[in-house]
C-alpha cells in the first residue's frame, strides 16, 4: 500500500470511528437529547454531579474518542511523510496534536477536572492546524482548495459564535462536521496527485 492510500484510509477510518463512537454511544443512552446535552455526557458523569443519567457504558465513547485520537496521530503522520511544503508539516504537526488531545477527552472524560480543557482545545488546535495548511496550499498546485479551507474556517467560526445553540452538542457537531470537510478536502489534493 504506497503512502497515498495510507492518508486515505487513516483519514476515512478517523471520520468513521468518530461517527461510529458517537451513534453507538447514542444508542446506548435514550435518554440523550442532541438539543439538551453535550456528547461528552456521553462518556461520564452523573444526575448529581452534571445534572443527567449517568451513562451506560461510557467506555465505548471514551475508547471510542482515544482509538480516533491514534487514526488522527496516524493520518498526521502520513501528511508530515509526504507532505509539499515546510508549512503543511507544521500544519500536520499541529493535527497530530489535536489527535492527542481528542484522545485525553476520553482518558479525562466528563466530571474530571482537565475535561473543559482538553475538549475545547481540541477544536481550537484543529482549526489552527487547518489554518496553517490551507496557507501551505496557497504555495502548490492546490490554491483554490486552500482559499476554500481558510474560507470555511473563517465562515464556521463565525457561525458558531453567531448562532443560539440550544445545546453544547449541537455545535460540537457542527465542529465535528466541519473537521470531517476540510480532512476530505485534504485528502482529495493527495488523491489528485495519484492521478498524476
Amino acid at each position: 500500500m504506497n503512502n497515498n492510500k495510507i492518508i486515505t484510509c487513516s483519514g476515512f477510518s478517523a471520520i468513521l470511528a468518530a461517527w461510529l463512537t458517537i451513534v453507538i454511544s447514542i444508542i446506548k443512552n435514550p435518554w440523550f437529547r442532541i438539543t439538551r446535552n453535550a456528547l461528552s455526557d456521553l462518556g461520564g458523569g452523573n444526575m448529581i454531579l452534571n445534572f443527567h443519567p449517568a451513562p451506560t457504558d461510557p467506555y465505548i465513547y471514551n475508547v471510542g474518542l482515544m482509538i480516533t485520537g491514534i487514526l488522527i496521530a496516524l493520518f498526521s503522520i502520513g501528511i508530515i511523510i509526504n507532505s509539499r511544503n515546510k508549512i503543511e508539516t507544521t500544519g500536520a504537526s499541529f493535527f497530530i496534536i489535536g489527535g492527542l488531545f481528542l484522545a485525553l477527552i476520553g482518558i479525562y472524560h466528563e466530571g474530571t477536572y482537565p475535561h473543559d480543557f482538553v475538549s475545547i482545545w481540541f477544536f481550537i488546535i484543529a482549526s489552527i492546524s487547518y489554518a496553517t495548511i490551507g496557507t501551505s496550499f496557497l504555495f502548490t498546485q492546490f490554491k483554490k482548495t486552500g482559499v476554500l479551507l481558510l474560507i470555511i474556517l473563517i465562515v464556521s467560526w463565525a457561525i458558531f459564535i453567531a448562532v443560539p445553540w440550544q445545546s453544547v452538542a449541537e455545535d460540537e457537531i457542527f465542529g465535528i462536521i466541519i473537521i470531517d470537510a476540510m480532512v476530505l478536502l485534504h485528502i482529495y489534493t493527495f488523491s489528485r496527485r495519484i492521478e498524476k
